[in-house]
């Protein structure tokens, strides 16, 4: 069954009579469609009677090869797209992407359908998006796997004196050399201090003795992400430092094995967060433990508490449940504003009732001199 009809029967379920999608993440996941900017409003796939793409003479070309008996595609000029609507005909009900659709979107095709009442929906292809199909899990492994090679050749260029952005232009032309498509996000490289902010923004800072280095990277492979995070210290690493590496890759591992069909996303991070707390560290750890991938970097399942208890933690509050064909994050982590921090971070794909690693596990610390 194609990603199309399992779409037509949800539609179904839901008693709409047509749906508009706009998300252009959504649009390649149902239809193939990729030429669109992720920036523009430059697509939409309609679905009434049949399932018709609409996009940009710009991309007439990619769109016409989709052309089947399940696709019509329609060739309009850009700044019509809002105003090609639907066939009113025998349509009630029909549904819009609540997160996408802008206000002013909406206010056109309420316009063009006005006798058709428009009903919002959250997460509603997402749902379909979660489960991984074997060759969704093919290509998501693939990124992973590049993503690893690209972090063993990189670690033989790095060097004292280094800045943050040099490291990463490095591993971007390193992970284009080995077959990605390109980068799935902008690598995060981290230096001394710096590597205590999570989110830190790769800046001039230059890798000095002593220093942690930290490094959040991805290749993107044929649509699909990876995410890979990694920890190296330069020079000699003190007993703490140490302690903390190996209490950081304990939690994960703890969690991995932790991971079975049908527990509860919040359980897997009480698992880690339960390691830290042993220590009385975990005040240090502060985000999920994990997150899932696939056309993009963030998508469900959110390995986070069960309840918006920690708010810094941010994201979804939905809990998920871990089934089989899901692929997400473990990424631990410990952050202390003094000296910097320590994430470890691997995907794993849920099979055969268990947590799978993609790639190999991250399993040595890693000290270069």
């Amino acid at each position: 069954m194609t990603n199309l009809e399992s779409f037509r029967k949800q539609l179904e379920k839901l008693k709409l009579d047509g749906f508009i999608v706009t998300n252009h993440f959504n649009i390649f996941y149902l239809c193939g469609f990729r030429g669109i900017s992720p920036t523009e409003r430059e697509a939409i796939l309609i679905f009434a009677k049949d399932p018709t793409l609409i996009t940009a003479s710009l991309y007439q070309t990619e769109a016409l090869r989709l052309s089947s008996t399940h696709l019509s595609i329609r060739i309009e000029l850009a700044k019509k797209l809002f105003k090609a609507g639907l066939p009113t005909g025998a349509l009630a009900k029909v549904g819009f992407e609540e997160e996408d659709l802008k206000v002013s979107e909406l206010r056109e095709f309420k316009k063009t359908l006005s006798s058709v009442k428009l009903v919002p929906t959250k997460n509603f292809i997402e749902d379909l998006r979660i489960i991984k199909s074997a060759e969704e899990i093919k290509r998501i492994e693939k990124a992973q796997i590049i993503s690893q090679q690209a972090f063993l050749q990189l670690l033989k260029t790095i060097k004292i004196g280094q800045t943050e952005a040099e490291i990463a232009d490095r591993l971007k032309r390193i992970i284009k050399s080995l077959g990605a498509d390109g980068l799935a996000f902008e690598s995060i490289v981290a230096a001394g201090p710096n590597s205590g902010k999570p989110h830190h923004l790769t800046g001039d800072r230059r890798l000095a003795v002593n220093d942690v280095l930290l490094l959040d990277f991805g290749a993107k492979y044929k649509d699909y992400c990876a995410d890979v995070s990694r920890t190296i210290f330069v020079g000699k690493v003190d007993t703490q430092k140490q302690h903390i590496w190996q209490l950081v890759a304990k939690a994960q591992q703890t969690a991995i094995k932790s991971i079975i069909t049908g527990i509860k996303a919040s359980d897997a991070y009480y698992t880690a967060h339960g390691v830290f707390k042993d220590q009385k560290l975990h005040n240090y750890f502060l985000h999920g433990l994990g997150h899932g991938i696939g056309l993009e970097v963030h998508e469900r399942p959110y390995l986070r508490p069960a309840s918006p208890s920690q708010p810094n933690l941010g994201g979804p509050t939905i809990e998920d449940e871990l089934l089989g064909g899901m692929i997400f994050s473990v990424e631990p982590g410990l952050y202390f504003p003094n000296w910097g921090g320590i994430r470890i971070e691997d995907l794993v794909v849920v099979k055969n009732g268990k947590a799978k690693i993609l790639g190999k596990l991250h399993q040595d610390i890693i000290i270069i001199c």
